[in-house]
């Protein structure tokens, strides 16, 4: 993710960190995932969970520090941006280099919170606006919608997909 992809890059993470459930028999895909059951599940602590690591995450990305944004990807996260990014390995390559376009005035507008029914899964979404320096060095502002996919691990959400939309 070069010029744009690297502030699509930023504008997915920096999002990434902003539900309705209803209980049903576990399926093939959700027997294991988590051992929550609808009576014990709280939405809006874990709703909360997750909009708190939306924000810690822009915070982390903000300062540049690309240690503190990986700890809210699953190693098997993919990332959509201009271009896809599969690993946790690539993507903090991929932020390595995108802090260096020096991102600011970063916002985001939390869509809202949605869990899956057995709440092993929650997606977030919204929108964003941020500046960063373009290949020129002069400031680009650019603004756009992201999605996020958590997954429930051990009672820690971590993000498993990612993708963003921008424009500058």
């Amino acid at each position: 993710m070069r010029n744009n992809g690297a502030i699509a890059l930023l504008m997915v993470g920096s999002l990434l960190l902003s539900g309705c459930g209803k209980s049903t028999p576990a399926t093939a895909d959700s027997a294991t995932a988590s051992s929550t059951t609808a009576a014990s599940f709280d939405e809006n602590a874990a709703r909360g969970q997750i909009l708190g690591a939306d924000s810690a995450f822009v915070r982390a990305l903000t300062s540049k520090n690309v240690d503190s944004l990986m700890v809210y990807y699953d190693p098997s996260v993919v990332s959509l941006g201009k271009t896809a990014v599969k690993g946790t390995s690539d993507l903090r390559k991929s932020y390595t280099q995108s802090v260096k376009s020096n991102p600011r005035d970063l916002t985001f507008q939390s869509g809202g919170v949605n869990f899956s029914n057995d709440h092993s899964m929650a997606w977030d979404y919204g929108t964003f606006s941020q500046t960063a320096d373009g290949p020129n060095g002069k400031p680009v502002k650019a603004s756009g919608t992201f999605l996020n996919v958590w997954k429930n691990v051990g009672g820690r959400w971590m993000i498993v997909a990612e993708i963003s939309s921008s424009s500058p």
